[in-house]
């Protein structure tokens, strides 16, 4: 005998449809117009059935937020343990890339203070991978991390168009070379702090 099938199930939706219907909302229209009936209104269905798939708003963003960062691309393990360094310069840059891309979602990054979940664990877990082949301990691996995170998001929304027309003093461009200097010298700063790194 066959089960029967939630709501969100005889829409016939999946959550990553779901999720791809959120991020067109938020990407046209901005974070504060982000709702489940918005998404459902989107895909077409009753508002219940996006509850089976995403349990409130708040939810909803999170899960749109980590589905951004699935574009940014994760050095290999190899890079990692051969040059720490580049594979974090790397990884960073790609983030920035990334959320400057989607700038109608930064003001969500910054009050959520990033983003959570599959995406997010994914690029983290490389981060730590790196900051251990550094030499750092868990402490100082984790407010490392947290540096990093919030340089970068911090410098992607300072490039985020301007909200009103108008000429703005530093360009895209501009702000893209000063990103990239102030990542050389907080990784310079981050991998001085470890002990030798042994060459064997």
């Amino acid at each position: 005998m066959s089960r029967s099938r939630g709501p969100g199930e005889r829409a016939g939706l999946d959550t990553a449809q779901v999720v791809a219907a959120a991020r067109l909302v938020v990407e046209e229209e901005g974070s504060p117009a982000l709702s489940l009936r918005a998404v459902a209104r989107r895909l077409g269905v009753a508002p219940n059935a996006i509850y089976s798939h995403i349990g409130n708003r708040d939810r909803l963003l999170d899960a749109v937020l980590d589905d951004v960062l699935g574009e940014v691309p994760q050095p290999s393990v190899a890079t990692v343990l051969r040059d720490p360094v580049t594979a974090l310069r790397s990884l960073m840059l790609d983030s920035y890339d990334v959320l400057v891309r989607h700038p109608r979602l930064m003001p969500s990054y910054l009050d959520r203070q990033g983003a959570r979940g599959v995406q997010a664990q994914r690029l983290g877990s490389i981060t730590t991978m790196a900051l251990d082949r550094l030499g750092l301990d868990e402490r100082a691996a984790h407010e490392a991390t947290r540096v990093l995170i919030v340089n970068t998001i911090g410098f992607a929304a300072f490039s985020a168009p301007p909200s009103a027309p108008g000429e703005r003093p530093i360009s895209a461009a501009e702000l893209r070379r000063n990103f990239e200097q102030a990542l050389a010298w907080l990784l310079t700063a981050i991998a001085q702090s470890g002990p030798p790194r042994s060459t064997g």
